[in-house]
């Protein structure tokens, strides 16, 4: 009898400890954190949608909301020496992507680390800045200039950790990734951290 308990007692165990690696399940999750490297922290949220092709392999996609990360930039704007200008806003970013998750787990352990790589698109919309130039003079009329709209393809790399709670279907994540968009204008190489929750659909 008492046989019998302990090998059903380690089977439940062992059937807890690998049920949240299991071939098919998706996980839907939400995020928050900050951006650095287009002009400076700025936060950020977005979501992401992954399923488990294997117990390692998750392809995923995700959309980031970037809010004024980029520094405006305005062709027409022709400045001479001695010129400077603010700007009333920064140019903000939509991220949508997709790419790997690729688990790697520590033996029965809920802490399950993961690399991520990623290509897709980051969108900017057409927009009206104000441009407040100072010169030798001092400062001149503001002047509002159209910023035009784009996407820039970018691939993404990274680092992170998901922590599965055993009693429930939610767990936590936190992740660290480089983007490097290509193309011409906003081309400059910036990381990103991001901090959230997934819940797994069995």
């Amino acid at each position: 009898m008492a046989l019998a308990f302990a090998v059903a007692a380690g089977c439940a165990m062992a059937q807890q400890n690998v049920s949240f690696l299991r071939t098919g399940s998706f996980e839907a999750g939400f995020f928050g954190g900050a951006s650095y490297g287009i002009v400076n922290f700025q936060g950020m949220v977005g979501g992401n949608l992954t399923f488990a092709a294997t117990k390692n392999i998750l392809p995923y996609v995700e959309y980031t909301y970037l809010p004024q990360v980029a520094f405006p930039l305005a062709p027409s704007l022709n400045l001479g020496p001695g010129y400077s200008y603010t700007v009333d806003h920064n140019v903000s970013f939509s991220d949508f992507h997709g790419g790997l998750h690729i688990r790697l787990p520590i033996h029965d352990s809920p802490l399950v680390p993961y690399a991520v790589v990623g290509v897709g698109a980051l969108t900017h919309f057409a927009q009206t800045v104000t441009f407040n130039v100072t010169g030798p003079n001092g400062p001149a009329p503001p002047e509002p200039l159209p910023v035009p709209g784009g996407s820039n393809f970018a691939v993404n790399a990274g680092f992170g950790f998901r922590y599965y709670i055993r009693s429930a279907r939610f767990g936590l994540r936190t992740e660290a990734k480089v983007y490097k968009p290509t193309g011409q204008g906003y081309n400059s190489a910036f990381g990103k951290v991001e901090f959230g929750i997934f819940y797994q659909f069995r």
